[in-house]
């Protein structure tokens, strides 16, 4: 069963940050990261529109300079809010990445930064026509399609884009067939956000090939 750490193994580790994803690396298979546009245009790694949770200060992320970002002090570590590009160059080369696009129309651009490096890449959403938008002519690039309140509709957007994964809330769909129906239909399912080792095993009997974790603990 593969092991993605959510925001860098949010739990354990300042998420979303460098610090994050260097001390996750050694436990995931893939690092799943938040991206949306600053202000001044670059894309950057954070979860929330303004940076007022992870930081000592307020402000829009899409008011706010790259640069900016940088310089403020992101949960404590030291370092600021880093661009996707620095991210993904942060990450080893065997371990993949996910790339939750937060916003309508980053797709493209996001799965191109995340091209320049040697990694396995994902782009998820729960926004069907952002993934539907992404150009790419990088096969190495594939598409998540994020379960949320809408399972049946998410489900039926997912194989409409062909996507080669779901990403299912695990709640929505561990009592279903839904898992079943997934992998008759080409796409495997990662489930989030995993927080206990009980919850793995019975996601393990149900044939999930993936759990988005906020530790890798519950392995």
């Amino acid at each position: 069963m593969r092991l993605i750490a959510h925001r860098g193994f949010a739990d354990r580790h300042p998420e979303n940050t460098l610090v994050a994803i260097e001390r996750a690396a050694s436990d995931a298979d893939m690092i799943e990261l938040d991206v949306r546009r600053c202000g001044s245009g670059e894309l950057v790694v954070i979860h929330d529109e303004t940076v007022d949770r992870v930081t000592d200060v307020t402000g829009r992320v899409d008011e706010l300079s790259a640069d900016d970002l940088a310089d403020f002090d992101v949960l404590d570590t030291g370092t600021g809010v880093p661009t996707l590009a620095e991210a993904a160059g942060a990450i080893p080369a065997d371990t993949g990445i996910v790339i939750d696009c937060k916003e309508h129309g980053i797709a493209t651009e996001a799965a191109a930064a995340a091209s320049t490096v040697d990694n396995e890449v994902i782009v998820s959403s729960f926004d069907a026509p952002t993934l539907d938008a992404l150009e790419t002519d990088d096969p190495t690039v594939e598409l998540a399609c994020l379960i949320g309140l809408r399972p049946d509709d998410d489900f039926d957007d997912a194989l409409a884009l062909d996507c080669s994964y779901i990403h299912p809330h695990w709640g929505h769909w561990l009592m279903t067939d839904a898992i079943e129906r997934a992998h008759d239909a080409g796409m495997d399912v990662n489930v989030w956000t995993i927080d206990t080792s009980i919850a793995i095993e019975r996601l393990r009997q149900a044939g999930v090939d993936g759990v988005i974790a906020d530790s890798p603990d519950v392995l």
